[in-house]
């Protein structure tokens, strides 16, 4: 009895080691720290003119898994290559100076192996790309189920495509929820992401942000270091432009309300959400692409710096290739050749102070 007791503990023991070693090799990243944040170059010589009116848009692509995102489906790779032909296809007619993507891949076992923001840049001929990393799992069981539909080998984020110079960038990790450390390790990092691209000679912020989903009350924590990065910009004439996934709407206009994430992000602030300005049309919601009812996809501009002329909603048909739809505003820059210089760039990692 006491051997069998001995052979069963043993194989117990053995397991629960085999389990051990797995959970600390798949929880744990492939990249080095200063992976994490790179500004990668496709085509030298960026464009340094200013134009008189600029693009930005911010498109949440869900790694171009339509609306089965997080489904515990098994994904041809010929979805992939149709969601990207027609995400390109829209990229290229609205033609944005800059762009604003989150929950995009670079590489990865559930997008089969493609570096999607290689692939956006190559194929619209954007001539550099800030890109942040905020999940980097040697293998993610998620979807839960059987092994065929986890995500495995997973490396994604947000990135900044610019047709202008990136002179900067930095990866700023935002608080995380309160949840189990099984949970946890898995888990990937809300980021506040922020390039510095030139127009013409002078600093323009973009921080490209993707806001807790889950979690109301992390999802305003975060929201409030935002805040304080932003109104760090301000303080210094930084003209800023925010965007992103904020997982959040904005209040109606004249309810009052001082709750919530956006609320929180835009207090003791200029800032101004492009789609409800009044001068482009009423707001449009952009979640869930198929059929959409929230508006939680944003972008936020300052009135000391730029004028909106224009804000377009695209969610692709007949098949959306993200469960989001994107926002593209054009704005006209005002006074321009005031801009402040480089010299004026605070510190731009949240938390840290001159």
């Amino acid at each position: 009895m006491s051997r069998a007791l001995r052979i069963f503990g043993s194989v117990v023991g053995g397991l629960l080691l085999a389990a051990a070693g797995f959970f600390l090799w798949a929880s744990s990243g492939a990249l080095s720290e200063g992976e994490l944040a790179q500004v990668r170059t496709y085509a030298a010589g960026p464009d340094t003119t200013r134009p008189d009116t600029l693009t930005v848009t911010t498109y949440n692509i869900g790694y171009l898994s339509g609306m089965t995102n997080n489904e515990p489906v098994v994904r041809p790779d010929s979805l992939f290559d149709a969601n990207m032909t027609q995400a390109v296809d829209f990229l290229r007619e609205a033609a944005p100076d800059v762009v604003g993507l989150q929950e995009i891949d670079f590489g990865g076992a559930r997008v089969a192996q493609q570096h999607q923001l290689d692939t956006l840049a190559t194929r619209l001929g954007y001539p550099t790309a800030a890109q942040a990393v905020n999940w980097d799992e040697r293998y993610l069981p998620f979807p839960y189920g059987r092994p065929a539909v986890h995500f495995g080998r997973t490396l994604s984020g947000q990135s900044t495509l610019s047709r202008f110079p990136v002179r900067r960038h930095v990866r700023n990790v935002l608080p995380r929820p309160p949840q189990p450390f099984y949970r946890a390790a898995f888990y990937l990092d809300r980021l506040a992401q922020v390039a510095i691209v030139d127009l013409g000679g002078h600093p323009l912020a973009v921080i490209n942000v993707h806001l807790e989903a889950f979690d109301a009350g992390t999802r305003t924590e975060q929201a409030r270091v935002v805040n304080d990065l932003y109104r760090r910009l301000a303080d210094r004439d930084i003209p800023t432009l925010l965007l992103g996934d904020f997982n959040s709407e904005s209040p109606e206009a004249g309810s009052g309300s001082q709750e919530g994430a956006i609320a929180r992000l835009t207090r003791s602030t200029d800032l101004q959400p492009a789609v409800a300005s009044p001068d482009v049309g009423s707001p449009q919601a952009t979640y869930p692409a198929d059929a959409p009812t929230r508006r939680i996809d944003h972008i936020f501009y300052s009135p000391r710096f730029f004028a909106p002329v224009d804000v377009q909603r695209w969610c692709g048909a007949p098949a959306p290739p993200s469960d989001h739809c994107a926002v593209t505003a054009s704005l006209r820059p005002i006074a321009p050749d005031e801009w402040a210089s480089y010299e004026a760039l605070p510190v731009l990692e949240a938390g840290r102070r001159e």
